[in-house]
């Protein structure tokens, strides 16, 4: 009999972090594990932002600027052309949901799920792109009472458009997600296990240049996300936003303002999806790890904790809390 010998071969993956304003771009190796070390593992080799990449202006995005900036982050990162490169998308031209639909077998599926698309989605959902996930099924469903499905979508034009921009700066997406699913994904990634995830539905905030999307989720809740308008940096600073008139009042009037969205979609969520009660609200993106966020606590009741996929990687350095860990979770989602 022949030896069986493990074919998997290390990895070199990308993650991008990207908005409107800012790229946040790590590279992993990730080992399998072999012979005298058989478990997986994941190393740091190198992480990355790049700010300012339209000169400051979020509502035209200029595609060159952007290419260009790709092109310069994927030479700090020392990117090779053979690296798996995974990217998720956000904006109006993307959607995610869970959903509870008819079982059909797999081949009538995808068909099935487009039409119900037609009937959400804020785009035409005959020219998008979308993938789905069926859902574990919960103890004690009953077989009729339809399967839970995760699905994500994306229009046609706008996901030709960002994998041109990457591709044309030498970093072509193997793998692309959207943003809420990603950030879900991230902060699971975060807890390890299923017995290391909170009891109850967690309020999950990613942090943008100028956006906050806001998910909740659980191992027994349904899934629920939107975004709002909201420059996290004009709270840490203490900024109205008007040049030369920086105000630290104006930061608790824009933690405030969090508050209110936050307070609203948990109200939201209870009311029109019969959601767990919230155990705790999660933090990633930029300024994750600010104090600013105990004043958030206060006002919600909630504990506010930091999402940390970079404590399950291997690094040289110690990175920021949150700034990269949504890039470190979609390159370990990756492999």
């Amino acid at each position: 009999m022949k030896k069986v010998v493990n074919m998997v071969q290390k990895q070199f993956i990308v993650g991008l972090d990207m908005d409107s304003t800012s790229i946040r771009g790590v590279r992993l190796l990730f080992d399998p594990g072999s012979g005298k070390s058989p478990r997986p593992s994941w190393r740091l080799l190198a992480a990355v932002e790049v700010l300012d990449i339209n000169g400051g202006n979020k509502f035209i995005i200029d595609d060159v600027k952007t290419v260009s900036a790709l092109k310069g982050l994927r030479e700090d990162l020392r990117a090779h052309p053979s690296d798996s490169v995974s990217v998720c998308l956000s904006g109006k031209q993307t959607y995610s949901a869970q959903m509870t639909v008819r079982r059909l077998p797999d081949a009538e599926m995808a068909g099935m799920l487009k039409l119900e698309l037609r009937k959400s989605i804020p785009f035409e959902a005959a020219a998008a792109t979308f993938d789905y996930q069926l859902l574990p099924t919960e103890p004690g469903d009953r077989a009729d009472s339809g399967v839970s499905v995760m699905i994500g979508a994306v229009a046609d034009s706008y996901l030709e458009r960002q994998l041109a921009i990457c591709g044309k700066a030498g970093l072509p997406p193997r793998h692309v997600n959207v943003l809420p699913i990603s950030v879900a994904n991230a902060f699971w990634a975060a807890c390890g296990n299923e017995a290391a995830a909170p009891e109850g539905a967690v309020l999950i905030l990613h942090f943008g240049a100028d956006v906050c999307t806001l998910v909740i989720d659980g191992r027994h809740t349904p899934f629920f996300n939107r975004t709002f308008s909201f420059n996290i940096a004009k709270v840490v600073n203490g900024s109205n936003g008007q040049e030369g008139e920086g105000n630290t009042a104006d930061a608790p009037l824009s933690m405030d303002i969090l508050t209110g969205e936050v307070t609203k979609s948990v109200a939201y969520y209870k009311n029109t999806y019969r959601g767990g009660d919230i155990s705790s609200i999660s933090v990633l993106g930029a300024y994750a790890s600010h104090p600013a966020f105990e004043e958030l606590a206060k006002k919600t009741g909630y504990p506010v904790n930091v999402t940390q996929t970079a404590s399950l990687v291997q690094a040289t350095k110690q990175l920021e809390p949150g700034k990269f860990d949504l890039a470190i979770a979609l390159a370990m989602q990756a492999a």
